[in-house]
């Protein structure tokens, strides 16, 4: 990842190099009310660093290293290409984690997110009698120890979050880091300061991955090796509902854990009687699947991601351009970004209303439109974002003078 940094940082010295206005000519030269061209794309890459490589909750390596290198290469290009396609998948994950979660609890048993999240990335290996290593995942663990064919079933969230490589204060200074770098960007343009359009993107990126962060909240944190779960052999093995019952456990928050005063219990709520007819509509609502397999809980994340991340880059509606095709380049793509899940949702809504009246067979006909306008729009919006990547660099060649300035944080922290 420090390569694809060099590389950043590279291509920002080209463009520079390539400058062809001369304003950044008679700007100041960087004094201690000032930054350099370097300060600027310095915190920028590491902040887009964080967003595309430290935020992602990997699954666990495969055997091969290739097969490894290709899945995180892929991660990592998708997350600054097409960030909107992490946090739908992110989204799916977390619904289907949590509908195993309930589906545990209607049985009687205790299961935790951090189980579901760990089982669903591979982190459940079921050694049997002949030695033979398979994964398994929640509800194949739940029918295995009903079975009692699992000699050692009982597993805490607190060894499952002891395999992530950080726990929930280095995922508060992840978050921390990105919150500053978007303050900072807020205050300049509260002092009418100019911000360039790279930073502009970066805080793009860093509102998402915010929401990210969130969503993997209980999803451990790049795990080394999977936990195993040995045949018993044909013996009886412990009781299932009493081992299950033990391999969850409430945990006091780590906030409370440093005051040393209080003691917060945090547990997977269950369903009151009160909350399952709202519950039961919205699993009706989000468990169809489209043809394609996409299913309706992941195409919402989609769509409404895809509208922030395109609202976000359309503040630069106003900004300086080199060049009047730059302007209208940019606005284009932000406005495809911004309204090609609008298009799709006006164009389901549509469908579904000839439907009705045509009385057409909505499995055969009206979701394979459905999916064409998806996917027509899933393409605009990957060539409107390296669009804007390209416009973004190109922006670099020619930076506004104000934009060197800093912000005087003593007026608004005083003593600092």
């Amino acid at each position: 990842m420090i390569h694809l940094l060099f590389v950043f940082l590279y291509l920002a010295q080209l463009a520079q190099g390539t400058s062809t206005d001369t304003t950044s000519s008679i700007c100041p030269p960087p004094d201690g009310t000032t930054r350099s061209f370097w300060s600027i794309v310095g915190s920028c890459a590491l902040t887009l660093l964080i967003c595309v490589w430290h935020a992602i909750h990997f699954d666990l390596p495969k055997e091969e290293w290739y097969s490894n290198l290709l899945s995180k290469g892929s991660l990592v290009l998708a997350a600054f290409f097409m960030p909107e396609v992490i946090i739908a998948d992110a989204t799916e994950e977390w619904w289907k984690a949590r509908r195993k979660v309930i589906w545990f609890r209607d049985k009687g048993y205790e299961w935790s997110m951090t189980h579901s999240l760990f089982a669903e990335m591979g982190g459940f290996i079921y050694r049997g009698n002949q030695g033979s290593l398979r994964k398994i995942h929640s509800l194949e663990f739940l029918e295995l120890c009903e079975e009692n064919k699992i000699a050692n079933p009982v597993i805490t969230a607190k060894e499952i979050k002891d395999k992530s490589k950080s726990d929930g204060l280095g995922k508060a200074i992840l978050a921390l880091q990105l919150l500053w770098f978007t303050l900072q960007v807020v205050v300049r343009v509260w002092n009418r300061l100019a911000i360039t359009l790279i930073e502009l993107d970066t805080v793009c990126m860093a509102v998402l991955t915010l929401l990210l962060l969130f969503i993997w909240r209980d999803k451990p944190l790049r795990p080394g090796c999977p936990h195993v779960f040995y045949s018993s052999g044909g013996n009886p093995g412990p009781e299932t509902n009493s081992a299950l019952s033990q391999a969850w456990k409430s945990e006091p928050c780590y906030l409370y854990r440093l005051m040393g005063r209080f003691v917060c219990k945090r547990k997977t709520r269950s369903i009151i009687d009160e909350e399952k007819p709202l519950l039961d509509n919205l699993q009706r609502l989000l468990k169809a699947d489209t043809s394609l397999g996409f299913s309706a809980i992941s195409v919402l994340s989609l769509c409404t991601t895809w509208c922030i991340f395109g609202g976000l880059h359309l503040t630069a509606w106003s900004f300086p351009f080199v060049t009047e095709g730059e302007r209208m380049t940019w606005r284009i793509a932000s406005l495809i970004l911004a309204g090609a899940p609008l298009a799709y949702i006006a164009a389901t809504g549509l469908t579904s209303a000839l439907s009705s009246v045509a009385r057409l067979r909505k499995w055969d006909t009206i979701r394979v439109i459905e999916d064409a306008f998806l996917i027509l729009g899933f393409g605009l919006a990957v060539l409107s974002r390296m669009a804007l990547v390209g416009l973004m660099f190109a922006s670099l060649r020619s930076v506004p003078c104000s934009a060197y300035q800093t912000v005087s944080w003593t007026t608004y922290i005083p003593h600092l």
